[in-house]
């Protein structure tokens, strides 16, 4: 079986974070013996080999020539650009003209109205233009395209949670009855092993971009107000709120114990990166999953998220890890289960196990059936 992804961004030597959750899959597709190439809609015309992965940059209505010779296509974040040359739009209506089989992977960004997100706003004139192309352009479009096709038999649709499936159907305004399977983005648990971590119970680690309020960094500034001062933060991301965030940090009396690292961490340095604290610290105002916040409870960490969205479906809390709605409360559980040596180790190997079930290779192979499905029929 041929497989191409369709992806607007992809990693690079440049750029290796971009939608890192899709090279891992193609990374392991390959492993399980199947033929993968990926397609970014580009400007210029580019091919490159990332760890083994052919990617492959054009312009969009060229791309859509190169699609007939994939047994199915997969697409994860194809996003709409008006009047570029990277619009995803133009492929989503070839699909739709030609009636490929194809599988989409539904994230967040694909199908929420603007308003999904108000945390986000911000009163100036180019948030108002986004607002505008999101709710008049992009999701109508998005609308339209799984309306055509929700019922076809050579498609299928794949959520990482239940609950971005029932926000996509609250965002579009519609049901998706049949042909949609909930399969979490895979955890590499190979490459994050599990550590014994109690010796490091008094630092906690916020691994978040600092560009979208989305990851609630200001509200794991705010339970470390209510933490010990032996409890440390130490906080790796980039991005616009970091001046807030660092003045946050100063009016709350708390820069001798919180500090933020103004960079990321690499992925084969991970493993290494997480032994080196004993509670990840994960709050969010919005999440499909929450991928960081499973790679570390796949390492050993006491980790600490909010009770919304999709984050119950992966902590249950006090079995496998700490969530809560109010910081002052869930400083309290941290402390709790910290002074209870057995206690936060019985969590944390919990943890663990929840992660192993939705190891890559589990997920993936998953996802290869759904693929498989589709591409048996044709058209």
């Amino acid at each position: 079986m041929k497989v191409a992804f369709l992806t607007s961004r992809y990693p690079g030597k440049d750029n290796p974070y971009n939608h890192m959750f899709v090279h891992m899959r193609c990374v392991e597709m390959i492993k399980q013996g199947y033929e993968v190439s990926v397609y970014v809609p580009s400007k210029i015309f580019n091919t490159y080999v990332f760890e083994g992965v052919e990617v492959i940059q054009m312009p969009s209505k060229e791309l859509n020539k190169e699609l007939h010779q994939y047994n199915v296509l997969y697409l994860h974040l194809l996003n709409i650009y008006p009047f570029t040359k990277e619009n995803g739009w133009p492929i989503y209506k070839y699909i739709l003209k030609n009636n490929l089989s194809f599988v989409m992977y539904i994230h967040g960004n694909d199908v929420q109205k603007y308003g999904s997100r108000m945390f986000e706003f911000r009163f100036n004139h180019t948030e108002l233009l986004k607002w505008v192309k999101r709710d008049t352009i992009t999701i109508p479009r998005i609308k339209r395209f799984v309306t055509k096709t929700k019922k076809k038999s050579n498609v299928a649709f794949i959520f990482p949670s239940v609950w971005m499936k029932e926000d996509m159907e609250h965002n579009l305004q519609l049901k998706v009855e049949n042909n949609f399977h909930i399969i979490p983005n895979g955890i590499n648990t190979k490459l994050l092993s599990f550590h014994k971590l109690y010796k490091n119970r008094y630092k906690l680690v916020t691994l978040r971009p600092l560009s979208s309020k989305k990851y609630a960094v200001d509200i794991a500034i705010d339970i470390m107000k209510y933490l010990p001062e032996k409890y440390t933060l130490e906080i790796f991301g980039k991005g616009q709120y970091e001046k807030s965030y660092r003045d946050l940090i100063k009016a709350n009396g708390l820069k001798e114990r919180v500090n933020i690292k103004n960079n990321f961490i690499e992925r084969s340095e991970l493993n290494n990166f997480f032994t080196q604290y004993g509670i990840m610290l994960a709050p969010t105002r919005m999440d499909a999953q929450g991928v960081s916040m499973c790679e570390a409870m796949s390492s050993g960490l006491l980790t600490v998220s909010s009770d919304n969205t999709a984050i119950p479906e992966f902590i249950t809390h006090l079995e496998n890890g700490i969530i809560g709605k109010e910081p002052k409360k869930i400083a309290e559980e941290i402390i709790r289960v910290v002074n209870n040596e057995e206690r936060y180790n019985q969590i944390v190997l919990k943890g663990r196990e929840s992660m192993e079930a939705i190891d890559i290779n589990k997920t993936v192979s998953k996802e290869l059936e759904v693929l498989k499905k589709v591409s048996s029929i044709n058209g």
